[in-house]
């Protein structure tokens, strides 16, 4: 009896009860793929009962085998499976899957369990063995239909009865089984060969013209659709991937809205709703990534990274900061400078009152005036002989020198930072402001976060949220809302960056501090996401994203260095300040005007008769020269005008645009007119003594009020009171305006920029006076041989005959420099002979992106081998220090500034020769007429006697 179990168990144990593997081999199989593919574990399926004792002797041997090498195995039947399989599914982990068949009815069992599972999940191993059934060999040669219900993206190996050749399979189609012979098993080795190394996309990289539905989202930056094409960045997408992946867009439906869920509905509406109703097949637009979406839709890998922001419109300075220029100078050290104003004065009255020949109050405003001055950069009309008052003097001096200095030195640190001002500055300071509405895009991620936080700030943001029903649908309508009315918008900046050019007004930001990732989405399980993702990879790593990236999201030329002109409300506080001070000017003139009338009215009768005969006597004494003192005068201010304009006007015709550009043009309207209504207002004030003609005083009030703005001082400082308080505003709103005019002013030329004769390649082929040179034999050159478009083939007229065209790069650098010529090349190649460049040289911009790589033979058995150790090398940095080593940039690149040509100095002679030639002119003059020009001088003399002495009534 025993001998019969013994022989029994030594039958089941040494047949084949898999078809001509033993035990051993099968479990070296299954270590094979196991460690090939990386999986987690192996589960053992079968239809069959594993309490035959053949089976189980059988598996119980490769279970203790796999046990040894520390792999987990589980043996389930078919009704187990479904179980299990969730359990790894839950543990994110991928498992091996064997599955044994031996008969039909267990193919058919197995497929209408796959039909509830996902078939691309796990890696599959189908084993086929007869056991005397030939049905089930014949099927495993050939399969029909696809009974399995594998998926385009099944990693299924096979193992037919007896055959060594170890198969793929998997479905294109619902109702076709695709095969592949994949490997052989070596006996001796105990190791499968593989015929490839190519990946698994590799080898199923086309899904053989299948149809697709699409969806876009209505308003995107990314793609938008025109007469039945894609435009846009992931338009250009979608047709490489259709390329690529041999697939035809079927239809395409445009749809409002990204998508959320509607908790009334229970649904998804706008683009997700589409793809999870299966109305599309993809949906081409960019999403935002969430834990909700991820449940409902499968994304493909990021195409774009950005922080979320608070978009608002660029604040243009409505609200004045008052106290923006004290903002300069901290409060210790305007608290020392008002000390030094308030206590000098007194202390340089005390010194000169010692002699009581002055009034004390007259004294004390005097000096108020003076030391005001000299900190307004003014000089003195007449410096004091006393020894202790040009000590004091000469301190104010120094010290000013130095306050003015620092001042303009932090005033210009300010405005060289190109920065706006922002009513706050983080997402609380938003919503404890509260003067600002929030808008978000309808049915977009943005809102669900914020609907669904339970955070205190996100319900501070819902509470400013505008009602759905006016929420923006597109990004368009969202910006025009924030140029248009008092609204942030919350968005990526990402998908702002691709509405760059469309935004009608500049807008600034905050950070929220979460980062998304947008990406394009497929259904749930998608079996064809994984091959989007292989190819979308691929166009990363050759250059095709990047290459559209600049192509759509190209923003302004240097915006990082573009620094805003000042505006009206920059200088709002001064203008206040000259306001003021006219009108305080305005309110002593009519008080002394009106005291001097009623003195007037008690005088004695025949002493104002006196004095209007003696005026009347004088004046007519006076009247044949008039007309000749009228020129005198009008020769003389011309000749200080002529002065000025020379002095302050050369930089503005060197710098041209910029020197205007550093003022908005209200500014410069307010600027202008306080310089044309100032004088007239000095002359109202000064003209009640009647002591010059009016003309002339206006004319010496131009010239005053000019100088001053152009940092001249007065040859003397008026004694009247309204003229003095009116001038200290000037001297004030002068020195202000000046300081941040030289800021702004600064702010634009530290950004060193060359003015080129064009600017795109439609400007330089209508430009004509440059001839175009590309490389002998290029691409480049073939390219434009073979283009039918018009700026081409323009540019191609101004080509160089094929034979003087340049063979090396260096021979068409030199080319450049030494003829009128252009260079059509790549950027990448010429930083290549960044050191070796014979002149300095500057480009424009084609928006053509080339990638450079090496060659090798067609279909090279050595592509992928070079392919990966050029990966490795970009991974180990090896790469980024070999381009540090040879591929520099331009010297320039550090900033440093060019010296100054004399092409750019030529404005500066040119002035200066008409300077000269004016003044030429002026002396011809003076010679021709010397005894007239002498009256005039002696005249001018005793008026500018009379003025400084006047004589008053009834005094001699």
């Amino acid at each position: 009896m025993k001998f019969c179990v013994i022989s029994m168990l030594f039958y089941f144990t040494c047949i084949n009860p898999l078809d001509g593997l033993d035990v051993i081999d099968y479990g070296s199989l299954i270590e094979n793929i196991y460690d090939t593919y990386g999986t987690a574990g192996i589960i053992i399926a079968s239809s069959a009962n594993y309490q035959s004792f053949s089976r189980l002797t059988v598996w119980h041997r490769i279970t203790k085998m796999m046990s040894e090498k520390r792999i987990a195995m589980g043996l389930v039947n078919f009704e187990q499976f479904k179980s299990r399989l969730e359990f790894y599914n839950s543990r994110t982990v991928r498992p091996l899957v064997v599955a044994l068949f031996s008969k039909m009815e267990a193919i058919n069992n197995f497929g209408e369990l796959a039909a509830h599972i996902d078939m691309s999940y796990p890696v599959w191993l189908f084993l086929f063995t007869s056991e005397g059934n030939s049905d089930i060999c014949k099927f495993c040669r050939n399969p029909y239909r696809n009974l399995l219900n594998l998926r385009f993206n099944s990693e299924a190996l096979v193992s037919c009865c007896s055959s060594g050749i170890i198969d793929e399979w998997w479905s294109k189609t619902t109702n076709h089984t695709n095969t592949r012979e994949l490997g052989k098993w070596n006996q001796e080795r105990r190791k499968i060969e593989w015929f490839t190394e190519s990946s698994l996309y590799n080898r199923r990289s086309s899904v053989e013209g299948r149809e697709f539905r699409v969806a876009i989202v209505k308003g995107s930056g990314y793609i938008w659709q025109k007469n039945r094409e894609f435009f846009g960045f992931l338009g250009e997408l979608l047709k490489e991937l259709s390329h690529v992946m041999n697939f035809s867009i079927s239809h395409a439906i445009t749809t409002s809205g990204y998508g959320s869920w509607n908790p009334e509905t229970s649904k998804w509406n706008g683009v997700i709703g589409t793809l999870q109703r299966n109305e599309v097949d993809m949906a081409i637009s960019e999403f935002s990534m969430t834990h909700k979406r991820l449940d409902m839709v499968d994304f493909t890998i990021p195409i774009a990274v950005g922080y979320t922001r608070i978009y608002i419109q660029k604040p243009n300075g409505a609200h004045v900061k008052w106290n923006a220029y004290f903002k300069a100078f901290a409060m210790d050290v305007w608290m020392v400078i008002i000390g030094l104003l308030v206590t000098i004065p007194l202390f340089l009255t005390l010194i000169k009152y010692k002699r009581r020949k002055f009034c004390l109050f007259p004294l004390v405003v005097e000096h108020y005036s003076y030391v005001w001055g000299i900190y307004c950069q003014q000089g003195l009309s007449e410096f004091p002989e006393e020894t202790p008052l040009r000590i004091v003097y000469l301190s104010i001096f120094i010290s000013s020198l130095v306050v003015s200095a620092a001042y303009a030195a932090s005033l210009i640190s300010f405005l060289a930072v190109s920065s706006s001002c922002l009513p706050f500055n983080t997402m609380e300071q938003f919503a404890d402001d509260g003067t600002y509405k929030l808008v978000v895009l309808k049915d977009s991620s943005d809102y669900d976060t914020l609907r669904t936080s339970n955070e205190t700030i996100a319900s501070k943001m819902m509470a400013l949220m505008k009602p759905n029903h006016k929420l923006p649908q597109t990004l368009e309508e969202g910006f025009d809302q924030v140029c248009n009315e008092r609204v942030a918008f919350v968005t990526n900046e990402a998908m702002k960056d691709a509405m760059l050019t469309r935004i009608p007004c500049e807008i600034a930001s905050i950070k929220t501090g979460r980062i998304e990732t947008l990406g394009m989405i497929m259904p749930l399980h998608s079996e064809y996401t994984p091959l989007v993702n292989f190819h979308i990879q691929r166009f990363r790593d050759n250059g095709v994203l990047e290459r559209l990236k600049k192509e759509y999201f190209r923003r302004e030329d240097s915006p990082e260095l573009i620094h805003p002109p000042v505006d009206k409300w920059g200088i709002a506080p001064i203008l206040c300040v000259l306001t003021g001070g006219f009108i305080i000017a305005l309110i002593i003139f009519i008080m002394e005007h009106g005291f001097h009338r009623i003195s007037e009215r008690f005088s004695d009768k025949t002493l104002k008769f006196t004095n209007k005969r003696s005026k009347r006597v004088h004046f007519s004494c006076e009247n044949p020269l008039l007309l000749l003192r009228m020129i005198e005068l009008f020769i003389t201010h011309l000749c200080s005008i002529v002065s000025i304009i020379n002095t302050e006007l050369l930089e503005l015709l060197w710098l041209q645009a910029k020197i205007i550009n550093a003022f908005k043009a209200d500014v410069w309207a307010l600027i202008m007119g306080s310089i044309l209504v100032m004088p007239i207002i000095l002359t109202l004030i000064k003209y009640t003594q009647r002591r010059k003609h009016a003309l002339a005083m206006i004319i010496e009030h131009y010239s005053y009020v000019w100088g001053i703005y152009c940092q001249q001082g007065l040859s003397e400082f008026p004694n009247e009171t309204p003229l003095r308080i009116l001038y200290m505003s000037i001297f004030i709103t002068a020195l202000v305006v000046s300081a941040a005019y030289s800021a702004s002013l600064t702010s634009f030329l530290t950004v060193s920029s060359v003015y080129l004769p064009f600017n795109s390649m439609e400007e330089f082929a209508n430009d004509g006076r440059y001839q175009l040179i590309v490389f002998q034999d290029s691409a480049e050159y073939e390219m434009f041989k073979a283009s039918n478009d018009s700026i081409m083939r323009k540019m191609m007229a101004l080509m160089r005959p094929s034979h003087t065209l340049p063979q090396t790069l260096l021979g068409g650098l030199q080319q450049v420099c030494t003829k009128k010529v252009a260079f059509y090349t790549n950027e990448a190649q010429k930083r290549s002979l960044s050191r070796k460049l014979p002149c300095d040289i500057v480009s424009v911009r084609t928006g053509r992106i080339d990638t450079l790589g090496m060659i090798m033979s067609p279909r090279s058995e050595y592509i992928g081998l070079v392919n990966y150790h050029i990966q490795r090398f970009k991974d180990n940095g090896m790469l980024s220090r070999l381009k540090q080593k040879y591929v520099l940039e331009e010297e320039s690149s550090d900033g440093s500034l060019a010296p100054v040509g004399i092409g750019g100095i030529a404005p500066i002679f040119f002035l200066l020769t008409v300077g000269i030639f004016i003044a030429f002119c002026l002396f011809i003059i003076e010679c021709i007429f010397p005894p007239l020009t002498s009256k005039f001088c002696k005249r001018n003399k005793e008026n500018n006697q009379l003025s400084r002495h006047p004589i008053h009534p009834g005094k001699k």
